[in-house]
């Protein structure tokens, strides 16, 4: 990177933190309209940008996520005596860091130090982590396919031949839930109401399981994105059937914080309760399991969390809190 970092400033040429910046060392300060902020980005300019966040006429976090939609660059809101409740609002939206207004070298300080380590920013790590795990599932599937091709060729034990294929397809398998786990880690920066009931039926509705049963009592919407939403059932469903059996019976529910999917399977043991969100925690004879684990990714982008309890039937059920609730 140079030495001199480029900061875009929104809406506040001539202002408060315009003047700051324009004066301090390795700072190169460059004004932009906010409508204009996303096709700057797109276009590859600025290495941080700087919101001088004053709603309601200057709405920080709606132009944070403007930037967002085109560029993974770390976004800093600057607010003169914010409330609490706007610094969290702007945290959980994903800025990559709410500064209460100080003065001039703290501010370009901070700016030279996530120029020089984006990746502290949540959503620059996540872009990382995402075409890095698509590059590395891409790139280890060439060899992959070759060892299959060579292995038609030989004359192989039926028994063994039935192990090594199954060995393969796990190995197949993990490369796409890599690749999967990084696209879906980025934190949602623009949710939509979704319908739980529309996502959680539609999902059901493309499985492949006609002897299980599905019943849906949630009716409200949560603020989502729709596509990580439906993996989220997709494998949660999937983790019902692979543990309940074939003839599982599912309910997604609602709570007052968020909903929740169960089932009238074996249920989870007290013990791995919390473990059956880490990566590679799998009880079946198919190898390490994942499924679960990109349901507690895809919850950590919304904001959300997800406990494992057991169900009214004796099953597994996993709760997914979309909201706090204040005591």
């Amino acid at each position: 990177m140079a030495d001199t970092v480029v900061c875009l400033v929104v809406d506040d040429e001539g202002g408060t933190v315009w003047s700051a910046l324009d004066a301090a060392d390795g700072v190169a300060v460059e004004g932009v309209d906010g409508d204009a902020l996303a096709d700057r980005l797109g276009s590859g300019d600025g290495d941080v940008v700087i919101v001088h966040d004053d709603p309601p006429d200057r709405d920080g976090v709606e132009l944070f996520l403007s930037a967002r939609a085109k560029s993974s660059v770390p976004v800093l809101l600057v607010g003169i005596d914010p409330t609490p409740d706007r610094i969290e609002a702007a945290v959980t939206a994903g800025v990559t860091d709410y500064l209460p207004w100080t003065d001039g070298p703290s501010l370009a300080a901070r700016v030279r130090g996530y120029a020089a380590r984006p990746m502290l920013d949540p959503y620059a790590q996540a872009a990382e982590y995402a075409e890095f795990g698509s590059g590395l599932s891409h790139d280890a599937k060439n060899p992959l396919n070759v060892v299959t091709g060579r292995l038609e060729l030989l004359d192989v034990d039926s028994t063994h031949e039935d192990a090594i294929d199954r060995s393969l397809s796990r190995v197949g398998t993990l490369l796409d839930d890599l690749s999967t786990v990084g696209k879906l880690s980025r934190p949602v920066v623009d949710p939509e109401p979704t319908s739980i009931e529309a996502v959680a039926t539609d999902v059901w509705g493309r499985m492949n399981v006609p002897d299980a049963t599905l019943s849906v009592t949630a009716t409200g919407d949560v603020p989502a994105e729709d596509g990580r939403l439906r993996e989220l059932f997709e494998r949660l469903f999937e983790n019902a059937v692979t543990h309940g059996g074939d003839a599982v019976a599912v309910e997604v529910g609602e709570t007052a914080d968020g909903f929740y999917v169960a089932d009238d399977g074996e249920g989870i043991p007290d013990d791995d309760r919390q473990r059956v969100f880490e990566g590679g925690y799998g009880t079946t004879r198919e190898g390490e399991g994942y499924g679960l684990y990109v349901v507690k990714r895809i919850a950590d982008a919304h904001g959300w969390t997800v406990d494992a309890v057991e169900s009214e039937t004796g099953g597994a059920r996993i709760d997914v809190r979309t909201r706090r609730v204040r005591q």
